[in-house]
């Protein structure tokens, strides 16, 4: 009888160890597991921030992009109005040149017509 308890004590030893075995394993598993799912979550947050960030690159380049068209725009119709300024100014000059010659030939013209005058005048003394 002794050694039927002998084999049933190490049945139950060998059993115990067994379970003492198993638990540290599943444990070891169920972090294993705990682990892979903080690491499935951390990519998936690092891959949504990622897009988020190519999503802000993309609208700060097109916002630029109508910015500096914007500029361009901008700049051209300065040209063209200064181009249409230039233009005016150089019409009213050339009129208050061409004003001026008018005036001053008319006035050659009286002093032509004076000294004829003075001329003739001077010729009937």
């Amino acid at each position: 009888m002794k050694l039927q308890v002998l084999l049933i004590l190490s049945a139950l030893m060998v059993g115990v160890s067994a379970y003492a075995a198993e638990e540290p394993a599943a444990k070891v598993a169920e972090a294993a597991k705990v682990s892979v799912q903080k690491a499935e979550v951390s990519a998936k947050k690092a891959a949504e921030e990622a897009k988020e960030a190519t999503q802000k690159a993309a609208e700060a380049a097109k916002l630029a992009m109508e910015k500096a068209e914007e500029a361009a725009k901008k700049a051209a119709m300065s040209g063209k109005k200064a181009a249409k300024k230039a233009a005016e100014t150089t019409r009213d000059a050339a009129r208050k040149a061409a004003n001026a010659t008018k005036e001053a030939a008319d006035k050659a013209l009286e002093a032509v017509k004076e000294s004829a005058r003075n001329v003739k005048d001077a010729v009937k003394k």
